[in-house]
């Protein structure tokens, strides 16, 4: 913390004259005095005059608006940012009441209730608005500490001795917190706890430095959900979970022997089983859970300690928390039953079907990390095999005979398609449409319209299903694909093949519609793009889609028979490399189709960027090189009449399709024709950068369980829930908990395990005979008499016997 101290600072701040950063200054001096002397009475003289000047009603404290305090700390923020970053704080601060006060008398419990009733001390959400300061603002050091704080951050043996020697005069200095922007919040307990690393920073993950902002309604800093919580000095903000990260279990027994809550949350919602998770101390979280630590407490990311281990991939920290969640359910020798409860593991949740995004399989699943391959055995891949066993083998077989079928259909309808007939028309008629080559366009296209053989002999089409569009629109050569039964078998394979395809189309994307409806687009579009065949599927879906107003607008121009086709011709492409989605759930074949897929996504996509940046650059420098060219030819004083040569790049288009077949290794026409050009200085330009291109552009040339999930995304709530009933078994009394059964060989168990084994049946007995009594009372309550096990005694004299006894 002292190398953020500017050289100057001991000169500009007061209190480094007391305690600098550098071992000195004048109470250093005379602590070493005293302690050689055994005499304190000069360091009590400077406690009762210069301390006690530097603080607030001579270490009494004052009320400070929290708004104040954080209008300041938004001033430091902005003063270290450039002009574009400075953020403005947010809210409204409202009146200071503190200014009608006179905190210089003895009453400030008078005072501290006066505030609780005028505001009551509170803002909207329960936060303070007032925080007592102990040591003046304008007296602290360049970190906004006070002199217990400069103390700290020294850690020498006389630096901790005046220190403490400070906090039994003035004991609210334990509580003073430094004010400044980078450790705001930091009070000298938290040092006291951490004191092992002198250059600390802001205890906040790395990622959420940049998106601090300040809100005059509260005194915490706002920070971005969007983290990893990294960050070697991210401890929370509570000093029990400064002793949880830092591995120091002294203290932390001694915080919580003085009540202090292990499941208090900081800004990022994390409590001290988070954090343990984090820095990844084992004992510490048994030691957190033995001592009250909550496992199921939700942070501001909707995480558990389980499901944070999960995300951040900590293997050894996420079975240790599986082991305390679990229940023993039976032991014979060696082996034993385990029940997991599936709340925070399992991606269905037990109450309603629905999937759950924040649970441990879906994180291990979808994490990006080999550290979160390795996390998938044990509980998890169990977990997924009984998945599988479930509904997702079956459902998988039957999604794909379904796109067998579908597949089979649209490759019918394609190759049925009368090929020869769009030649005719591409052709301009020099072919028929029975695929015969007809010598310099004798038959005349309009023929073709009226669908007449060579010999004329008229042959009629009934249009599809009966359904004929007589108009002079679809009359034109161009609609062809309107005509069915007049080419054969084909014909009538097309006819059927065509509108089935269509009705398939619409009935799977009215499932991807419902689909984003159920889940919402931004988790379903996440999934998606785990699959890139399913995307390429998706994309062929739309692209057949698109051929119905093609088809129905042929009339307008060749153009739009020229994108039916290339439609039709993208969407078997796009279709057929779905067959890679099925393939992934082949242990086989499943790791080959995921490095195909690493391959297109990452370097393929890699190179094809770089090498189109290359493309379009070079091909409109070559553009310009042969433009003056072709000026220099024709402005030529001495032409040859015998050159018919023309400038093969006429514009910036055709200047990146000739720079891309030169790629491919045709050069010579290319180059030919730079070197014949009459401007020198441009021939000279056009081949050095010729040569450039050729080095670049050469040298540029040189899984099971996604599918699982993505079959469960397909499935509504009610099925889902349904298949976890199948796997899953009650845990408990409560029969609306699910737990996934395991049963394996353990090892000899340790001590903790035994007693922790028996504290859970001793728990189990304990609440079965709770239950029991609870019934026997109803049942009893219900039949109007007492119980049959023995008689009963009542205490309480019936009238009739009162009376009789008075009389």
């Amino acid at each position: 913390m002292a190398a953020h101290v500017q050289p100057s600072s001991d000169k500009q701040h007061k209190l480094y004259q007391l305690v600098d950063m550098h071992g000195g200054g004048e109470l250093i001096k005379w602590m070493r005095y005293a302690r050689k002397g055994g005499d304190y009475a000069i360091v009590d003289g400077y406690f009762e005059t210069t301390i006690k000047q530097a603080m607030y009603q001579a270490g009494k404290g004052k009320l400070q608006s929290v708004a104040e305090l954080v209008k300041a700390r938004n001033k430091e923020r902005n003063e270290h940012l450039g002009a574009f970053s400075r953020k403005k704080g947010k809210g409204k601060s409202g009146p200071n009441i503190l200014d009608d006060f006179n905190q210089d008398q003895e009453n400030q419990g008078d005072l501290k209730k006066a505030l609780k009733l005028l505001d009551g001390g509170k803002g909207g959400k329960g936060d303070a608005k007032y925080r007592e300061i102990v040591w003046k603002i304008e007296e602290r050091g360049s970190m906004g500490e006070n002199l217990v704080g400069c103390c700290l951050m020294q850690g020498g043996p006389i630096h901790t001795e005046l220190a403490i020697r400070l906090l039994n005069q003035f004991p609210k200095l334990v509580n003073d917190v430094m004010l400044s922007e980078d450790y705001y919040g930091l009070s000298p307990l938290h040092q006291a706890i951490v004191n092992e690393d002198p250059s600390l920073s802001f205890f906040c993950p790395e990622d959420q430095k940049g998106s601090r902002t300040d809100s005059l309604e509260h005194e915490y800093v706002e920070l971005s959900l969007k983290t990893d919580y990294g960050g070697r000095m991210y401890f929370g903000e509570y000093p029990l979970a400064f002793a949880a990260c830092t591995n120091q279990f002294d203290c932390y027994r001694l915080l919580r022997a003085k009540k202090a809550d292990p499941n208090s949350q900081d800004t990022n919602g994390n409590a001290c089983l988070h954090m343990t998770v984090i820095h990844e101390n084992m004992e510490m979280l048994k030691l957190v859970y033995d001592t009250g630590g909550r496992l199921q407490l939700l942070n501001k990311q909707n995480l558990t300690p389980l499901t944070l281990a999960a995300k951040l991939a900590k293997k050894k920290m996420f079975q240790q928390i599986l082991q305390l969640e679990s229940e023993y359910l039976w032991d014979y020798g060696q082996a034993s039953s385990i029940a997991y409860p599936l709340a925070k593991i399992d991606t269905i949740n037990e109450e309603n079907g629905n999937l759950n995004e924040n649970s441990a399989l879906y994180l291990v699943v979808y994490g990006e990390s080999e550290a979160h391959l390795e996390m998938l055995d044990g509980l998890l891949e169990d977990l997924l095999d009984a998945k599988w066993e479930a509904f997702a083998k079956r459902r998988w077989f039957m999604s794909l005979f379904g796109f067998c079928f579908f597949y089979i259909i649209f490759s019918l309808a394609y190759m049925c398609r009368p090929f020869s007939a769009t030649t005719w028309v591409v052709t301009g008629g020099n072919i028929s449409y029975n695929g015969k080559v007809v010598n310099n366009g004798s038959i005349s296209p309009i023929d073709m319209v009226k669908l007449v053989k060579i010999e004329e002999v008229p042959i009629t089409d009934s249009g599809l299903f009966g359904f004929s569009l007589h108009s002079p629109f679809y009359e034109h050569p161009r609609c062809h694909l309107w005509h069915y039964t007049v080419f054969g078998i084909q014909g009538y394979i097309r006819m059927v093949c065509e509108p089935l395809t269509i009705a398939i189309v619409l009935f799977q994307l009215a499932g991807e519609l419902w689909d984003i409806y159920s889940i919402g687009h931004v988790r379903w579009w996440q999934i998606l793009i785990t699959f890139p065949t399913k995307i390429f599927y998706k994309m062929s879906l739309l692209l057949i889609l698109g051929v119905v107003p093609l088809r129905f607008g042929c009339g307008l121009g060749d153009f739009m028979l020229f994108l039916d086709n290339m439609f039709s011709i993208s969407a078997v492409v796009l279709i057929s490399l779905h067959f890679l989605y099925y393939c992934r759930a082949v242990k086989f074949v499943g790791p080959f189709v995921l490095m195909i897929y690493k391959i297109i996504t990452q370097d393929l996509l890699r190179f094809f960027l770089i090498y189109f940046v290359f493309l379009f650059g070079f091909s409109q420098g070559f553009y310009i090189v042969f433009l003056s060219c072709e000026r220099a030819r024709l402005n030529a004083p001495f032409p040859d009449p015998e050159d018919a040569s023309s400038n093969i790049i006429k514009n910036p288009f055709e200047a990146v399709i000739r720079v891309f077949i030169m790629t491919t290794g045709e050069y010579q026409t290319f180059y030919g024709d730079m070197s014949t050009c009459q401007e020198p200085t441009m021939s000279t330009i056009g081949k050095i950068l010729f040569f450039i291109y050729e080095v670049f552009s050469s040298l540029m040339q040189f899984n099971w369980a996604q599918v699982i999930l993505m079959i469960e995304l397909s499935t509504n709530p009610k099925a889902r829930l349904m298949a976890l009933l199948e796997y899953s078994r009650p845990i408990g009394t409560d029969k609306r908990k699910r737990a996934f059964v395991v049963n394996k060989k353990i090892e000899v168990d340790s001590e903790t395990e035994r007693m922790r084994k028996e504290q859970q049946a001793n728990a189990v007995r304990e609440e079965r005979k709770m239950i029991l009594k609870r019934k026997m009372k109803d049942a009893m309550n219900r039949e109007g008499r007492k119980s049959g096990m023995r008689p009963a005694t009542s205490y309480l004299i019936p009238p009739n016997t009162a009376g009789k006894k008075e009389a």
